[in-house]
């Protein structure tokens, strides 16, 4: 393989899109605070509006283009596992799950929410991931991947089909390298293929400790057929860079999207757009001090968590809104919906 700079598609947080417009014509953004989760947005005069959709939620991720989420309530033996929807009017259905093992630390769930991976692990000595199918009350498992050392984040391709996930050797994961690995849900005998080599292990910098990057769960363009993650390739960087990968792994490129400048609390957030098909480049420069950030799919808005505080950051209209304080940021997730 080998790894060239190129840049030819828009990286926007958790979504991919071809070209700097939006695929729907709503962007919707949720966040997992502490163990409530919200929708935030704005009236038509500006106003913040912070409605809350789930109480109880211990753990919660959610698929940014169906709106299918998975969440529990609970902690270790306690737990309760439920699948759900958020759909385009912003009402959410759940039911509970079958009971699994309590010591589930990661999961996935497909883009039509029939799929569940959930992965657990004894530290970085063994890892066991189990890719599920839920259709209605009925479930079964698909496979099941047990080795030795470390499955830290895995996410399913758009139609469900494939789950890309990171694989490390009890002494890789130590150093937190691992390699990217491809597994094709419809062919069950066939093994996991790996797509993307181990990277480098950490390294220590005048900013403290960088690692390979590999714990971010690796993200899909629309069309299933590139995956991008986070990895250190080269000994002369000291921090990750993004990657895109075919799910053949013929191709392995070093993937230009945007720079977080200065330390890893402040600095210019550097964006840039790009249109696939024109090449035409836009790029524009904001400076920000944030513990948490998160850039819509679009490219216009930054939700950040500053100082405890929640804002949107408007790039097209250069305004701020506040959404009040932060108990404990879980994340932000931007939502396309459809039915």
């Amino acid at each position: 393989m080998t790894i060239n700079p190129v840049v030819y598609l828009l990286i926007t947080s958790s979504i991919f899109t071809m070209s700097v417009n939006a695929m729907y014509s709503e962007e919707v953004l949720v966040f997992h605070d502490s163990t409530t989760v919200y929708v935030l947005s704005t009236s038509p005069n500006g106003e913040p509006i912070k409605k809350e959709l789930i109480n109880n939620a211990t753990s919660f991720r959610i698929n940014n283009r169906s709106g299918y989420f998975i969440m529990s309530e609970g902690y270790s033996a306690n737990r309760i596992w439920y699948k759900g929807r958020l759909d385009s009017s912003l009402n959410v259905t759940k039911q509970a799950l079958p009971a699994i093992h309590p010591d589930v630390l990661s999961v996935a769930i497909s883009g039509d929410g029939k799929r569940i991976a959930w992965g657990r692990s004894e530290g970085v000595q063994k890892s066991e991931l189990t890719i599920e199918e839920h259709i209605g009350v009925e479930s079964k498992i698909l496979r099941k991947i047990s080795i030795d050392g470390l499955i830290p984040a895995f996410s399913f391709s758009p139609n469900g089909e494939l789950l890309a996930y990171f694989s490390g050797t009890p002494e890789d994961a130590v150093k937190n390298a691992f390699s990217l690995m491809l597994l094709d849900l419809t062919k069950p005998e066939k093994p996991p293929v790996e797509i993307a080599p181990l990277s480098l292990s950490l390294v220590t910098t005048s900013i403290g400790v960088i690692s390979s990057g590999s714990r971010s769960a690796p993200s899909w363009l629309p069309d299933g057929k590139f995956i991008i993650f986070e990895a250190r390739y080269k000994n002369e960087d000291s921090v990750t860079s993004k990657y895109v990968v075919s799910i053949d792994g013929h191709t392995l490129e070093l993937y230009s999207w945007m720079e977080w400048v200065g330390d890893l609390k402040s600095g210019e957030f550097k964006i840039t757009e790009i249109d696939v098909s024109s090449r035409e480049e836009k790029s524009f420069t904001i400076e920000l001090t944030t513990d948490t950030r998160s850039l819509s799919p679009s490219g216009r808005k930054i939700a950040s968590v500053v100082n405890k505080e929640v804002f949107v950051y408007d790039t097209a209209e250069k305004t701020t809104v506040s959404y009040g304080t932060s108990q404990n940021s879980r994340g932000f997730f931007w939502l396309i919906p459809k039915d």
